[in-house]
């Protein structure tokens, strides 16, 4: 699991984008986006700029058959999730205060090259994602994917 392509930076990265859009968001909202994100068909359909999705249902909906290990690909992914909040936070990026992440990383920047091809499609997709987990509560986003606790 510990891949290029699933590690604790574009995790960060990946937590990062969606805050810098609503600037402040739920630890367990954050949660969500590393698993959601870490499907490809999800990440390129979030991206599309006429993509849009009113809620996690109709996600769900859409992208049915990609759901049905959501609940193991969450608790598979949660330690990396929360490992990329904590080096987020000792990196300035973010701060994490009672249940709340606050974006701090202002001067990040998110179009510089070297971060790489994958992570600039995170990046594209963080926008339409962070619509989608700011519209509904921590509990129904969790009642909707179906993730057991």
């Amino acid at each position: 699991m510990h891949s290029f392509q699933s590690n604790e930076l574009l995790t960060g990265i990946a937590i990062l984008s969606v805050l810098r859009n609503t600037k402040k968001l739920e630890i367990t909202k954050c949660l969500l986006i590393e698993p959601l994100l870490s499907y490809k068909s999800i990440k390129d359909y979030l991206k599309k700029s006429n993509c849009k999705v009113r809620s996690i249902e109709e996600l769900v909906v859409k992208k049915s058959i990609v759901f049905l290990d959501f609940n193991r690909r969450f608790q598979e992914r949660l330690p990396l999730s929360i490992n990329s909040l904590l080096l987020m936070s000792e990196l300035k990026l973010l701060k994490i205060e009672k249940n709340n992440v606050i974006f701090t990383g202002e001067k990040f920047d998110f179009y510089e090259k070297t971060l790489g091809k994958t992570a600039h499609s995170i990046i594209a997709a963080a926008s339409n994602l962070s619509e989608i987990l700011t519209k509904e509560d921590a509990s129904s986003l969790y009642l909707s994917l179906r993730i057991e606790l």
